[in-house]
């Protein structure tokens, strides 16, 4: 909690002119909205406190507000909840009636409604699980809300993530009218109530995000049963236990700042270390239709039915996970609780490491126009975005998310599909995917340390999956290549100061390498960034560290490409790779980013024309050199979407984004971990090193029958 709090406190002042190191935000107004009007209500403007104050339909949650305090176990002095809602602020409260709070008591205290039966610590929880502080950006509005299935991106004051989806059906699919619920259970009854401080939304549920861990909410869904039964099986059911903070980073006194260079100030430091898992769970139709047999979810399943559905399990795991090709290890085990056994690496390949709330980050994909950068809409994607993910198990697999602008913005896991090069539309779908249910309604999937989500099918890592996957190009953006990001909430919700030995990913740092996060749209950042997914990363100082890359599908060779934003305020590194991060061999020439784009021979950067032939004629010429342009499918991070211009096309004489080729024809086995080594090859200690995606590629799609599209 302490650390929403302390970054709350620092949201004040940012960057003022990040002209060469920043890049841009240009704000546009949100989104639409299609909730009945009749739900919204309007109040004076008084503040949070004051307008609770006043209505005495919420007399115990503000009972609760006068006597919790933001930090500690109340013995100690600190502001009381009530005090800090009386501040000028912007606070979004889902704020419970009285009825709400009494059903929560009843179902905690054996059916007495009285308040007073509650722990401090349970008071405490009720008050700051339903708050969340906005900082120096606007409340959230209902129209302001995820509209598909996912979470808000501030955690609310004790660092948990709320869910939200917007309801338009019943349980037996017929239509109601459209509403909102929080956290899986939670309906928004009356929206957008406006005070002076921020907006309150009241809500029919106490807000209480589970205090267990994740195998125990999967434990007490019933339609989940079997996929509980092969947790415990394979050991899973312990290893994704517990591990939610790092208590040696607790023990560790940070500063609540840091600056870039001793220049831009204002940087975030998380003052914790949160980690965790997210699981991804069939329900027990989908595994039991699977195996032949035939169970309803929610319904009991008898212990010996649950046998015999196991073990039709772990025999179907022995097709798919019993082989030695194209370097999948041929190691094996009839012990389930071995890594190599088939049934603990089918239920392995379920789990990632990292607390995901949201799985995609939509920010400046072709044609989408995020409106807000500090909350980018939710009504009008336009294109598939994804992200890639590394599961546990041994070996480690890897798993793509795909989120589709279909009706209802679907997410689906290890979708491939073609795409139009003119549109990037889908026009043939390889593999459908599974798709990935952000909710299990009637059950809560928030777990203490990390969250677990529902599939509609079967998730396996075969051969056809692993050789479709590796006929498409990897583009790993490198938040999802560091959990740590997602698992403490820092994606894209502000500038951040990373301290070294943050990032289990990121090793052999030297003493003098100093990471830093930024965010388009964050503090007081000005002009158009050239980065994906609007972020990026910043190795200040005589850098020199290695990041851990993800994981390859099958054997190969592979060429692996960086993204570069380039300015004259970046560095010059000598790049290393290879599999043992002791013995790693050098790539290349050092790679200077200072370089301009502009009539420059060693980056031969010419303008697109109409004439697709001279535009591959010239590709090929920036190949030969290394390089690539930017991809066709990144928008320049200005809020325009569809006015404004790829990054395949921008450059000026101070900046532009190309693709560096640090490597080609690299032999990879997917049952091998793989290293990047940057080391600053000037004596520099303003230099600022870009880190924003790594791209590995296949010699399938970069030397295959057809030219690799520009996107």
């Amino acid at each position: 909690m302490k650390r929403m709090i302390d970054m709350n406190k620092n949201r004040l002042a940012r960057v003022v002119n990040l002209f060469l190191v920043l890049g841009a935000a240009f704000f546009i107004a949100a989104c639409t909205e299609t909730i009945d009007e009749s739900n919204y209500a309007t109040a004076d403007k008084k503040t949070v406190y004051g307008h609770i104050e006043e209505d005495p339909d919420f007399s115990d949650i503000k009972a609760i507000f006068d006597e919790v305090k933001l930090i500690g176990d109340g013995s100690t002095a600190s502001s009381t909840v009530a005090n800090t809602l009386q501040t000028r602020g912007n606070y979004t409260c889902f704020l419970p009636t009285n009825e709400a709070v009494r059903n929560y008591v009843r179902e905690l205290k054996n059916g007495s409604d009285d308040i007073s039966l509650l722990s401090y610590s349970e008071k405490q929880h009720i008050a700051l699980s339903c708050i969340i502080d906005n900082g120096t950006t606007s409340a959230y509005e209902s129209p302001d809300f995820p509209t598909s299935e996912s979470s808000f991106l501030i955690t609310n004051l004790e660092d948990r993530t709320l869910s939200c989806r917007e309801v338009s059906t019943d349980e037996s699919g017929n239509a109601v009218d459209p509403y909102y619920q929080i956290n899986g259970e939670a309906r928004v009854i009356t929206a957008d109530i406006e005070v002076s401080n921020g907006y309150i939304h009241t809500v029919d549920h106490v807000i209480s995000p589970s205090t267990e861990d994740v195998p125990d909410l999967i434990g007490k869904a019933a339609n989940l049963q079997i996929f509980s039964q092969l947790l415990k099986l394979t050991g899973w059911d312990v290893k994704t236990q517990g591990n939610n903070t790092d208590a040696t980073y607790e023990e560790t006194e940070h500063s609540e700042t840091e600056a870039l260079n001793g220049v831009y100030d204002n940087f975030t430091v998380p003052q914790h270390r949160y980690m965790g898992y997210t699981i991804l769970a069939e329900t027990d139709e989908v595994l039991a239709n699977w195996v032949g047999r035939s169970v309803v979810n929610g319904e009991t399943i008898s212990e010996e039915e649950m046998t015999q559905i196991c073990n039709l399990i772990r025999d179907k795991a022995k097709e798919v996970y019993v082989y030695n090709e194209e370097g999948f290890p041929s190691e094996t085990s009839d012990e389930d609780t071995n890594v190599n056994s088939p049934l603990n690496r089918f239920v392995a390949y379920h789990i990632l490491n990292g607390k995901i709330s949201n799985f995609v980050r939509h920010f400046n994909e072709y044609y989408y126009q995020y409106g807000d950068a500090t909350n980018p809409q939710s009504t009008e994607y336009t294109v598939d975005v994804w992200d890639y993910y590394t599961t546990e198990g041994s070996p480690k697999g890897l798993i793509k998310v795909v989120q589709t602008p279909e009706d209802g913005y679907p997410i689906y896991v290890n979708r491939v599909a073609e795409y139009d090069n003119d549109t990037y539309q889908e026009v043939q779908t390889v593999q459908p995917g599974i798709k990935l249910n952000m909710s299990n309604p009637g059950y809560d999937n928030n777990g203490q340390n990390g969250y677990y989500y529902t599939l509609d099918g079967v998730l396996l890592y075969d051969r056809e999956v692993r050789r479709d996957m590796a006929n498409e190009r990897f583009r790993h953006e490198m938040v999802t290549m560091l959990p740590e990001m997602l698992s403490n909430n820092l994606r894209g919700t502000d500038y951040y100061y990373l301290p070294t030995g943050f990032f289990d990913n990121i090793s052999n740092e030297s003493s003098d390498t100093r990471i830093f996060y930024l965010q388009c749209g964050r503090g007081n950042s000005a002009l158009n960034w050239l980065d994906w997914q609007g972020d990026e990363f910043i190795f200040a100082g005589l850098f020199d560290f290695i990041i851990q890359l993800p994981p390859v599908p099958i054997s190969g060779n592979y060429e692996i490409r960086m993204g570069s934003s380039m300015n004259p305020q970046r560095g010059m590194a000598q790049i290393y790779v290879g599999d043992d991060p002791q013995n790693l061999v050098p790539a290349g020439l050092p790679f200077d980013a200072r370089q301009s784009l502009v009539d420059n021979p060693a980056i031969p950067w010419v303008e697109d024309e109409d004439d697709e032939e001279i535009n591959k004629e010239n590709d090929r010429n920036l190949r030969n050199l290394g390089y690539m342009k930017g991809p066709k499918y990144m928008m320049q991070c200005d809020g325009k979407g569809r006015l404004g211009s790829s990054v395949r096309d921008v450059r000026s004489s101070q900046m532009g984004h190309v693709r560096r080729i640090i490597t080609t024809n690299y032999p990879m086995q997917p049952g091998k971990t793989y290293y990047l080594r940057f080391k600053s090859a000037l004596e520099k200690r303003d230099a600022q090193w870009f880190m924003d995606y790594i791209e590995i590629v296949n010699s399938s799609v970069y030397n295959g029958a057809e030219v690799e599209d520009i996107w």
